[in-house]
């Protein structure tokens, strides 16, 4: 069973991807969610997790590339997938640098799990 986070400050992006991870993988997931980089801390804290889906932009303009070391202290070594609309926007192209494993284009979330971004 994969365990997932899910940080994004939009509760709807919650229940999307929600929808699509059940779609890719029935009952196979876990899918955690918190609001705000506190929060997934908190979380991280309690449970461990696979893999952290973070939205590039939460709320107050923070970006992934602010959001991944605060991240990367409760789960070291934990894949991180920054979700983006705007992929080609200059604070995501050096990935590396940042520490995420991949950047997906939100509008083409579903495809990309169904290609096995997750696998």
């Amino acid at each position: 069973m994969k365990r997932l986070l899910l940080v994004d400050d939009d509760k709807l992006e919650f229940m999307f991807v929600n929808f699509l991870l059940k779609d890719r993988y029935n009952d196979g997931f876990e899918l955690g969610y918190a609001s705000s980089i506190s929060d997934a801390q908190d979380y991280l804290s309690k449970q461990g997790v696979d893999y952290i889906l973070l939205d590039d932009k939460l709320g107050n303009g923070i970006t992934s590339a602010e959001s991944i070391p605060q991240l990367q202290k409760r789960a070291f070594n934990v894949p991180i997938v920054v979700i983006s609309k705007d992929i080609n926007g200059p604070h995501l192209r050096d990935r590396r640098r940042m520490g995420t494993n991949k950047v997906v284009d939100k509008f083409k979330l579903k495809n990309a799990l169904a290609d096995g971004l997750l696998d």
